[in-house]
């Protein structure tokens, strides 16, 4: 599979796809991975598989992701802490944690529905190992896009229990999720629930 990856800066992307690559082949694992920028990415979407961005991209997240879902794409977010990911495992992480998303070639996507809603954390311990995983892994079963954030914060890929737990959500937090794909209405009442339930009770 081929997997762009954006950090903002051509050489930190480079740094970050090579050591995705070795990582992969050392696990057996098909992935081409490409280093972009901000500044060139939407050139070489059509090609892509999946698409990999920093979170430290700032504002700039936005127009990823809308390029990436016109394209029918699949994205996810890296962990803040990449950059000390000096053999590929986190990154490698992230892309196995996408696979299910990949739809294989650019003939095979498709325009999806998307819904958004706003949950309120009810966790008695906020949403932190337990229940990150549990809905972590509800997100990665889902096989949809999903997407979680805190109020004016950056979205992470909420099929990866490390970037859910690098919310730092806490108890009354306000968190907004958005699920695409089709059947997202029904994914999003799964997740929803799971955040407005103490899991810990």
């Amino acid at each position: 599979m081929k997997i762009i990856v954006i950090c903002g800066a051509g050489a930190s992307s480079t740094f970050v796809a090579t050591r995705l690559r070795r990582a992969a082949e050392a696990a057996g694992t098909d992935v081409e991975a490409v280093p972009s920028s901000l500044s060139s990415f939407a050139g070489q979407l059509g090609s892509a598989d999946a698409v990999l961005v920093a979170s430290h991209v700032g504002d700039a997240f936005a127009d990823v992701h809308a390029h990436a879902r016109a394209q029918g794409v699949p994205l996810a977010v890296l962990p803040a802490d990449i950059a000390r990911d000096r053999e590929g495992s986190l990154a490698l992480e992230v892309v196995r944690d996408l696979a299910p998303r990949i739809h294989h070639g650019p003939a095979l996507r498709k325009e999806h529905t998307m819904a958004t809603r706003t949950v309120t954390i009810a966790g008695s311990h906020g949403l932190h190992a337990r229940p990150a995983k549990l809905f972590s892994a509800a997100a990665k079963d889902s096989g949809l896009d999903v997407t979680i954030a805190k109020v004016d914060g950056k979205a992470v890929n909420a099929a990866s229990i490390l970037g859910v737990i690098s919310l730092g959500a806490n108890t009354g937090d306000v968190v907004t999720l958005t699920v695409e794909g089709d059947g997202a209405e029904g994914v999003l009442d799964q997740l929803a629930t799971m955040l407005e339930t103490d899991q810990d009770a």
